[in-house]
């Protein structure tokens, strides 16, 4: 019997508020997310092991990783925490660091398999705040604003990591080119992928490839190249004023009409319809 469902409902880049409803049921998704407790507690389970956050507290889960959030038994007071979820491919990291936050951020090996908590840093809840009054406002450029803010945050938190929660480095070369797979694609997901070319990459045959990706990430690998196009894509109409063609060309589409065609497929309604729905200008 399956207990836990995969979630991914953000409709935008980033979907970031604040909560005192602690009840979230074991899921699971492909994007990032961080809890930052304002008040009272909460009991977050996480790959089978629990642990307690208190006001002040910040929590990071990895893409992926299985987790819940409920309420203390313990705490007789209100709960109040913030939530900040968003997909790190979208956050236009310069190619100098992407491997360094993707160590830190996006890499879980299994014998660590763990979320990563934060006990009152000093540095965080300013930067937390100044992201959700960033977010909850209209002012200009505000989203870009809120991408900078979650940069800062992560580089706040990558600096207090102890090397313990570091993922470790595997020593076989083969899996230490597979273990970085995930930084070739976002770094090279506008040009033409093969699937065949990755595994060779990765010195790897087609179909030992495709299993362990599929073991590793819950989709194949070209589902994870087409979802990284996208949420580029995504970011790009709800953050600029591109038209779909430069958009189509940046992201890796065949052409605009291919591009239309994927983006209503898996969003449901056009790209000109979620830039008009996301009030951005129009074209």
């Amino acid at each position: 019997m399956q207990f836990f469902e995969y979630i991914d409902l953000m409709n935008q880049p980033y979907d970031i508020f604040c909560t005192d409803t602690p009840d979230s049921p074991m899921h699971w998704h492909y994007y990032s997310e961080i809890l930052y407790i304002t008040k009272g507690s909460v009991q977050v389970t996480c790959s089978n092991r629990e642990t307690l956050l208190h006001q002040g507290d910040l929590c990071y889960f990895y893409p992926t990783q299985l987790h819940s959030v409920t309420r203390d038994p313990g705490c007789m007071e209100g709960v109040n925490y913030a939530v900040i979820k968003f997909n790190i491919q979208t956050l236009n990291i310069p190619k100098a660091y992407i491997q360094q936050l993707y160590d830190c951020f996006v890499h879980n090996l299994p014998e660590i398999d763990s979320c990563i908590v934060f006990h009152d840093e000093e540095k965080i809840p300013s930067i937390v705040e100044e992201i959700l009054s960033e977010y909850e406002s209209n002012d200009l450029m505000h989203i870009l604003a809120v991408q900078t803010g979650i940069l800062s945050l992560l580089i706040t938190l990558a600096r207090r990591m102890k090397p313990s929660a570091q993922p470790i480095r595997r020593q076989d070369d083969r899996n230490l080119s597979y273990y970085h797979i995930l930084e070739y694609i976002d770094t090279h997901s506008s040009d033409s992928l093969e699937v065949q070319k990755l595994a060779e990459m990765c010195h790897m045959s087609y179909s030992h490839f495709a299993k362990v990706f599929r073991e590793h990430y819950g989709l194949s690998c070209k589902e994870y190249i087409q979802y990284i196009r996208m949420n580029k894509a995504q970011d790009l109409l709800l953050n600029s004023e591109f038209d779909l063609d430069y958009i189509a060309q940046e992201t890796g589409f065949y052409d605009c009409s291919h591009f239309i065609r994927q983006y209503r497929k898996w969003r449901g309604i056009t790209p000109k319809q979620e830039r008009m729905r996301n009030h951005s200008p129009s074209f």
